[in-house]
């Protein structure tokens, strides 16, 4: 079955030129730092330069979202990633924590129109998160998706007005 141009995965993901920046919790270290070794990687391979990428801490991922505003307020990024570990505990703790860490950054993403990825895994338990840092290279790749398709945007706007 043949999908219309659209829906077919992006092969051209090229992030030369692009400045990439990164908010990472620190709570579960273990998991997020694994992540973010996966983006940088990632990041470099595809094109973006290890200057280009700027990576900042906060305590955890509820201060995700006022970190990646403040790094837009007085910086210029392409794209942002956050990166956090929220697991279930014996209380719903985790439930609020990821709510309101997803709606943060949401907000932060649609007030600035610019792409932020959201790379906190919500798990059950340690297994779950070890099973998904992978998602740290998914989300390299998908802050180059979004900053390319953004571009695209911008560059055929300055045409028309031009």
């Amino acid at each position: 079955m043949a999908y219309p141009p659209a829906l077919l995965p992006p092969t051209d993901l090229d992030g030369h030129g692009l400045r990439i920046g990164i908010v990472i919790a620190r709570y579960n270290w273990h998991i997020t730092s694994a992540m973010l070794t996966l983006a940088q990687e990632t990041l470099v391979h595809l094109g973006v330069t290890a200057e280009d990428i700027h990576i900042v801490s906060v305590a955890g991922s509820f201060e995700l979202a006022t970190m990646a505003q403040a790094m837009l307020a007085y910086d210029s990024y392409d794209a942002l990633i956050c990166f956090g570990c929220v697991m279930k505990g014996a209380t719903r703790h985790d439930v609020v924590v990821g709510d309101a860490t997803a709606q943060g950054i949401q907000q932060v993403a649609l007030s600035t129109g610019v792409p932020i990825v959201f790379g906190v895994i919500c798990a059950e338990n340690q297994q779950q998160a070890k099973e998904r840092v992978e998602r740290g290279r998914e989300c390299a790749e998908t802050a180059i998706e979004m900053a390319q398709t953004i571009q695209k945007f911008k560059h055929k706007k300055n045409q028309q007005e031009g």
